[in-house]
């Protein structure tokens, strides 16, 4: 026991140097500069301000249309450290990043007690780039490997509550983010069935993971509002086109190859029964669930958003990479020097990929930035107005302002706004009349107090976005609204009429 922990302890160790490398001097999280880490920022800082999880972060009504297991583990965090939160999107992909390793370290060991963990947690760090983006789809490759821990631990034991574990991490993926723990849930239940009568306890991997995420399902079902699309917003429908589903579901070629030897050892061996069985099913799955959506667009039209169901699939190829190399070193006898050469071989290129990830991601060019600093007095405006409005309004204090602004005024503030960029906005609500409505407001004078009513609007943020598309200024709006901050071409009106 005392070389295994060893062996996880230079795998952690690694992990943690590695990602420090990348870290060390950002200024900026990943994706701070715009996009999804602003989005889930907010998300954030409305649940670590009090708000119920369940409303929607962004617009303080039902139902919230993104799982809040990640938000709601950074705001715990950013209570209980008083770290700030950008500085906790920051940091927190290091900790993740050795979680994952430990994660898939604790799955090789139960596979093969003398070597697995050691390949296992080095096969990891080819998936290290998961970790890069600091978002909810992180957790994936942390929670992925512990589901299958539990079911590899049920299967060999038949104890229930290894099934019971299992679903409740399971659940717990599904609160992380639906559609990359949807395939592994198709698998676990498609696998239960095949295997129904001969253990029906097997059932209950996926009824506690359905069970436990049962109540966001009905929070959307009892508050969708007429009028919304279902659909997640953005251009992405070529990713229906079969071409793309094929290309984001392929294994790299060396990948390819170790996947076919495993395949082949397995046929050999018979490995027809048990935890490997169950992988099998799985990927057969989860290759189904990713090809469905085409299908589904090119035979009748139906569109799901689809690019998230392939997360798992990736994850769980490392496996049979793993059942490749382990059979392969079975032939020449699994000699120390031939493992330990395997796995650096393994840390060094899943390095090296994870670096180059990094250095060549367009979002990865801003991080080592001051935020205040990426767009002049325009990212200077938002941190103004964001210090004023968090030190003088309430939590549920309503703002208006053009979308691309109120995107990171909420996420700075975690105050509710009308609405933010196509693209981000909930599916479950009718995003395109919220748009629409800031656009009448600034047009419309006469549409102005409407719209203060149906959504409480409190405060109205002006800069040069409202300026540009709609042509407004501060002397565009009656005494009904007062001047109450201005920097430079930035201000805040307060509703008094």
């Amino acid at each position: 026991m005392k070389r295994v922990r060893a062996d996880l302890l230079w795998l952690l160790f690694l992990a943690f140097v590695l990602n420090l490398a990348v870290i060390h001097g950002r200024k900026t999280p990943v994706g701070g500069n715009g996009g999804d880490t602003i989005i889930h920022m907010a998300m954030i800082r409305g649940i670590y301000l009090g708000r119920n999880p369940f409303l929607d972060q962004h617009y303080n009504v039902y139902p919230n249309w993104y799982p809040f297991f990640y938000h709601s583990i950074i705001a715990l965090l950013a209570k209980l450290t008083h770290v700030s939160i950008w500085n906790l999107m920051i940091w927190t992909p290091l900790l993740f990043a050795m979680l994952m390793v430990a994660s898939w370290y604790l799955l090789g060991q139960e596979l093969d007690e003398k070597y697995g963990g050691l390949l296992l947690g080095a096969l990891s760090f080819l998936i290290m780039g998961s970790q890069l983006f600091p978002n909810p789809k992180a957790l994936v490759p942390v929670l992925l490997p512990l589901v299958y821990l539990e079911i590899l631990r049920y299967i060999y034991g038949r104890k229930r509550r290894h099934g019971v574990y299992a679903g409740v991490l399971l659940g717990f993926m599904l609160w992380t983010h639906v559609g990359a723990a949807l395939p592994v849930l198709t698998g676990a239940s498609l696998y239960a069935l095949l295997r129904l009568k001969r253990d029906k306890n097997l059932l209950l991997i996926p009824l506690v993971a359905v069970i436990i995420i049962s109540p966001y399902f009905l929070n959307i079902v009892l508050h969708v509002q007429p009028g919304a699309t279902g659909v997640v917003e953005g251009n992405w429908l070529r990713e229906l086109m079969l071409y793309r589903t094929l290309l984001r579901i392929r294994p790299p070629v060396w990948g390819l190859a170790l996947i076919l030897t495993a395949l082949l050892f397995a046929f050999k061996r018979r490995e027809s029964r048990g935890f490997w069985k169950f992988i099998y099913v799985s990927l057969g799955a989860m290759l189904l669930v990713n090809l469905v959506p085409s299908i589904l667009y090119s035979t009748i039209g139906i569109k799901i958003f689809p690019s998230r169901f392939a997360i798992p699939l990736h994850y769980t190829y490392i496996l049979l990479y793993f059942y490749a190399i382990r059979e392969l070193l079975r032939g020449v006898g699994a000699k120390k020097v031939a493992v330990y050469s395997i796995s650096a071989m393994l840390i060094v290129y899943g390095s090296f990929a994870f670096i180059h990830y990094n250095n060549t991601n367009f979002s990865s060019r801003y991080t080592y930035k001051p935020f205040e600093s990426l767009a002049g007095n325009y990212t200077r405006g938002l941190l103004k107005v964001s210090e004023w409005v968090r030190g003088n309004t309430k939590r549920g204090d309503y703002l208006i302002g053009h979308p691309y602004t109120l995107e990171w005024i909420a996420g700075f503030t975690g105050r509710p706004v009308v609405a933010v960029t196509y693209g981000h906005g909930n599916p479950f609500l009718n995003m395109e009349q919220r748009r629409e409505d800031i656009r009448q407001f600034f047009l419309n004078s006469q549409e102005r107090k409407e719209i203060v009513g149906k959504y409480g609007i409190r405060y109205i943020i002006l800069g040069p976005f409202t300026e540009r598309a709609y042509n407004v200024t501060a002397d565009s709006f009656s005494d009904d609204f007062r001047l109450v901050f201005k920097w430079k071409n930035f201000y805040v009106l307060e509703v008094v009429g």
